[in-house]
């Protein structure tokens, strides 16, 4: 919470002052090919009833190897368990800074053996829980630049994206990275990729938002928890999968020509309410002194995964519903699959397991996951 905090307070403060591997795919001018409808078997949320039902804020969801639901619910501090029949089964944590409570809960994911891992900046690392969701034990190695997303690699290795900062020249140097760590150890085995972004003071004074992206939410991870990882950072003009063995080595590289598409000011406006509001609710809901303005291009891939068929699922975001180019393991587009529900908001989680979907801001005010097929 302190380094996040930190990195908010600094531009508050300013502002009032591959090289291609084994398989190389670029597809361009494809014919048009299947699209299947993914529809809502399972509906979990309600306006009003008892905190069972209602979500603060979703952030992070999964679904076990049991086939339970678990939803990180950044609002309530919490994650709340359903069966797969969406019936409620319990709630694990709470907010505070005694052991195995939440203090900033960021996101999760779930290491091959079905270990849950929190990710929260306020713990410096990660809480852990074993896989019938009891507490283990918390992993606080970085006080300064904790991870903010992750995905297994086996039982013992996972891949996280980190950030550092460093003030320079009347500037600040943020340097990101994606690597493979060793559970329980704070330095990496393997760096997969990085690189450096540095500002002055006067370009975040301009344009802190764009400062706030790239460090925040740059990219996009995911993997098949045993020999591939996926990557693709989130970019407005380029459509670009990577991915990698546990070696490091590129073993994939997708591209797609595709039109860069604007967002329209409707979803602008209320894209920068909502960010707005969730940077004031993390620096304490005092109200945040500066108005959040959105990148005016939407990201060409906002989500790598594996799907529930083995294959690799990239979800556009320059389509207005949660739709995915659905790729084999060797890269070959084999077609596409798309939810029919129009809005900006929409977030997903692909698994083996299954496919879950959410609005993080929906227009009738209250928050639905649906469970898809």
């Amino acid at each position: 919470m302190k380094y996040l905090l930190t990195i908010i307070g600094c531009l508050v403060l300013i502002s009032g002052c591959g090289e291609n591997g084994e398989d190389s795919v670029s597809v361009q001018d494809m014919p048009v090919l299947p699209v299947d409808t993914l529809q809502a078997v399972l509906e979990i949320g309600v306006e009003v009833g008892d905190s069972t039902n209602t979500f603060g804020a979703i952030t992070s969801t999964v679904i076990d190897q049991e086939s339970r639901i678990i939803v990180l619910d950044e609002v309530a501090t919490c994650m709340k368990v359903y069966d797969s029949n969406g019936h409620y089964l319990r709630q694990i944590s709470r907010h505070g800074n005694g052991p195995g409570e939440l203090a900033m809960p960021w996101g999760m994911f779930l290491m091959t053996d079905g270990r849950l891992m929190v990710l929260d900046p306020g713990k410096k690392g990660f809480v852990v829980f074993d896989d019938s969701l009891r507490f283990i034990e918390e992993i606080g190695l970085w006080p300064q630049n904790p991870p903010f997303q992750g995905t297994p690699l086996s039982d013992s290795q996972y891949v996280g994206y980190k950030i550092g900062t460093d003030m320079a020249d009347g500037g600040i140097v943020m340097n990101r990275r994606v690597a493979l760590y060793t559970y329980g150890k704070e330095e990496w085995d393997y760096i997969f990729w990085q690189d450096s972004i540095e500002a002055s003071i006067n370009e975040i004074t301009e344009n802190p938002s764009m400062f706030l992206i790239d460090m925040l939410d740059p990219l996009s991870i995911g993997g098949n928890g045993s020999d591939r990882i996926y990557f693709s950072l989130k970019d407005g003009e380029e459509y670009l999968i990577t991915g990698w063995n546990p070696e490091g080595e590129e073993v994939l590289s997708i591209s797609m020509d595709l039109i860069p598409v604007e967002k329209t000011p409707e979803e602008i406006a209320a894209e920068s309410t909502y960010v707005t509001n969730y940077l004031s609710r993390l620096s304490g809901g005092g109200g945040f002194p500066m108005e959040f303005e959105p990148d005016p291009f939407k990201d060409m891939v906002i989500g790598v995964d594996i799907g529930p068929d083995g294959n690799l699922w990239v979800r556009r975001g320059t389509v207005d519903t949660p739709f995915f180019d659905i790729f084999n393991t060797s890269g070959e587009l084999l077609h596409h699959a798309v939810f029919p529900q129009e809005g900006w908001s929409w977030k997903t989680s692909v698994s083996q397991e299954g496919i879950l979907a959410w609005e993080e801001d929906p227009e009738e005010g209250y928050q639905i996951l649906y469970l898809l097929e």
